[in-house]
C-alpha cells in the first residue's frame, strides 16, 4: 500500500512540474525566449545562421547587360534634323557570385570586409554573343573634352591637336566583351596616365575592366552586425574608412543604407536606402504595397521619380548638383565618382526622367519594367526579390576649339543599362517561414506540454482516489467477515 502511494505521489509531482514548466515557458516564450532565439539567429557573426547567407551568395543571382548600339552616328551634328537613334542589344547574362573577404570582426558590433565579385557568362541565357560589335561614343575622347571644356582657349586647342594626331574619333566600335570586362587599349589614355592627367587607375578601358574577381574594386565596408542593436543590422557605417564620401556635398555625401544583403528586422519604413559604391552614394526606394512571393508576405519598395532627382522636385537633393553641372531631373551626375568622366545614371530608357532626355534621341521605350524594385520580408529583414536597374549615360556637348565637339548638340548618350536580379529560393523561403511561425509554434507547444502535465496530475489524483475507495471497501468487507466469524463462534 505504501509503495502504491509513493507511485501516486511521484505521478502527481511530475504532473505539477510539467504543468508549471509548460505554463511558465509558454508565458515567457514570446516575450523573452523567442526574442533571445531570433537574436541569436539574425545577429551576424561567424557562428550565426545568417552568416552562411551573407558570406557567399546563397541563391542564384544574375547580372544582365543591355548595350545601346548607335545606328546613325555620322548624322550627328548641329545642323542635322536626324536624332541619334539607338538599338538595344542583349541581354548579355552573367551569373554573379558575391564573396565577403578579408573579414575583421570588431568589438564595437561591426564587421569590416571587402566584396569579391565573380561574373560568369551564361551564353544559354543571353541574346547574343560577347563578340557582338557595338557602336557608340568614344568614352575617352568624351572624358577629355569634358575635363577641358572650361580651360583656357590655348589648352583646348593643344588638347584638340593632340587628339587629332593620335587618331582619336568621336565614335568607336568595340565588342561587348571589350566594352565590359576585357577592356581595350587606348593610346590617349596611356599618355594621360603617364602625364597624371587622369584619375583613371588603368591603362585599358572597359566599363567593368579589372573588376571581375577583384576584392578591392568596390572598396572596404564597415557594417553593423546587430550585436549592439539588432534593428541596425546590415546598415553600412563606413566606406573606405569614412562615414561620408568626398564626391558629394552635405547630406548627399553621407554613407547611408545597406549593401542589399540584409535589412534590419521589423522593417516598417516608408523608404529604404541602398548604398551603391558604383555611384558613390545611396539611392532611396519608396514603399508601394504588400505582395507575396514563395508564399511569403513582404513589403515592396520601388524607385520613383525622386530617386534621381537633382533638387528640382526635392530641395534636399540640391547637394547632388552644387555647381549646376546637372541636367533636368531624372539623371544623376556621378562624374566625380567616375574619375571626371561626364557620366550620369538614370533608370533604364530614362524611365520617369524629364521628357527632354528622350525627346533629343530615338529608340528609348521607357516602361514600368525599367523600375528598380525590392521585396523585403519585414519581420526578418530578408530580401525576397531584388531587381536593381541602372543606366549609364555620357554627356557630350559643344566645346569650342575642339574639332570633334564643335558642331554637335548637347545630348545625353545612353551607353548601357544593367539589371541585377535575385529571387529567394524555396528552401530558404521555408527557413524564413519557420522563423515566422516560431512564436505560435513555441506557445502552442509549451501550453500543450502544460496540458499534458495537467492530465498526468489528474491521472495521479484519480489513482489516489481509486486506491482510497478500494481501501475503504476492503475495510468494510474485512469488518463484515470478522462479524460473521464471531456469529459462528457464538453458535
Amino acid at each position: 500500500m505504501e509503495r502504491s502511494n509513493k507511485k501516486v505521489l511521484i505521478i502527481t509531482i511530475v504532473g505539477i512540474t510539467i504543468t508549471l514548466l509548460g505554463i511558465i515557458t509558454g508565458s515567457l516564450w514570446t516575450t523573452h525566449i523567442y526574442n533571445w532565439a531570433i537574436t541569436k539567429i539574425l545577429i551576424l557573426s561567424p557562428k550565426s545562421v545568417s552568416y552562411n547567407m551573407w558570406e557567399k551568395t546563397p541563391i542564384p543571382m544574375y547580372f544582365k547587360f543591355y548595350m545601346f548600339n548607335w545606328t546613325n552616328p555620322h548624322e550627328f551634328h548641329a545642323l542635322s534634323s536626324n536624332k541619334p537613334h539607338f538599338e538595344q542589344m542583349g541581354p548579355y547574362v552573367f551569373r554573379e557570385i558575391d564573396y565577403k573577404v578579408n573579414q575583421v570582426w570588431n568589438d564595437n558590433g561591426t564587421v569590416t570586409f571587402q566584396r569579391r565579385k565573380v561574373w560568369l557568362f551564361e551564353e544559354s541565357l543571353s541574346n547574343g554573343s560577347l563578340t557582338d560589335k557595338i557602336t557608340n561614343i568614344n568614352p575617352i575622347a568624351a572624358t577629355v573634352a569634358f575635363s577641358v571644356r572650361h580651360k583656357p582657349m590655348l589648352i583646348r586647342k593643344m588638347t584638340n591637336e593632340f587628339m587629332v594626331r593620335l587618331g582619336e574619333t568621336l565614335i568607336l566600335t568595340k565588342s561587348v566583351n571589350e566594352l565590359l570586362f576585357e577592356g581595350y587599349n587606348d593610346t590617349l589614355l596611356k599618355i594621360a596616365k603617364k602625364m597624371n592627367a587622369t584619375g583613371l587607375p588603368y591603362t585599358k578601358f572597359g566599363w567593368f575592366y579589372a573588376r571581375n574577381d577583384s576584392a578591392s574594386y568596390d572598396g572596404t565596408f564597415n557594417m553593423l552586425t546587430g550585436l549592439t542593436n539588432l534593428y541596425d543590422m546590415g546598415l553600412v557605417k563606413e566606406w573606405n574608412f569614412k562615414n561620408r564620401t568626398n564626391h558629394y556635398e552635405g547630406s548627399c555625401g553621407i554613407i547611408d543604407g545597406t549593401n542589399g544583403d540584409f535589412w534590419p528586422p521589423l522593417l516598417n519604413n516608408s523608404t529604404v536606402s541602398i548604398f551603391i559604391p558604383d555611384i558613390c552614394t545611396s539611392v532611396k526606394l519608396s514603399y508601394t504595397n504588400i505582395t507575396t512571393f514563395q508564399s511569403l508576405t513582404g513589403n515592396e519598395y520601388i524607385g520613383d521619380d525622386k530617386m534621381f532627382d537633382n533638387g528640382k522636385n526635392v530641395p534636399s537633393r540640391q547637394c547632388y548638383c552644387p555647381n549646376g553641372d546637372c541636367g533636368p531631373s531624372g539623371a544623376l551626375n556621378i562624374s566625380s565618382c567616375k574619375y571626371g568622366a561626364p557620366a550620369f545614371v538614370s533608370m533604364p530608357h530614362f524611365y520617369l526622367a524629364d521628357p527632354s532626355y528622350t525627346n533629343n534621341i530615338s529608340g528609348m521605350l521607357p516602361t514600368r519594367e525599367h523600375q528598380t524594385s525590392i521585396i523585403i520580408e519585414p519581420t526578418t529583414g530578408v530580401p525576397m526579390q531584388v531587381k536593381a536597374q541602372l543606366q549609364l549615360n555620357l554627356l557630350i556637348e559643344p566645346v569650342k576649339y575642339m574639332s570633334m565637339f564643335e558642331n554637335i548638340n548637347k545630348t545625353y548618350i545612353p551607353m548601357l543599362w544593367f539589371t541585377q536580379e535575385a529571387n529567394l529560393t524555396a528552401s530558404y523561403a521555408n527557413q524564413v517561414k519557420l522563423l515566422l511561425i516560431l512564436p505560435t509554434l513555441g506557445t502552442v507547444t509549451c501550453f500543450g506540454l502544460g496540458s499534458i502535465g495537467v492530465l498526468i496530475f489528474f491521472i495521479g489524483v484519480f489513482i489516489y482516489i481509486r486506491q482510497k475507495w478500494r481501501g475503504e471497501d476492503n475495510q468494510v468487507l474485512l469488518s463484515k467477515n470478522n462479524g460473521d466469524n464471531r456469529s459462528r463462534s457464538d453458535m
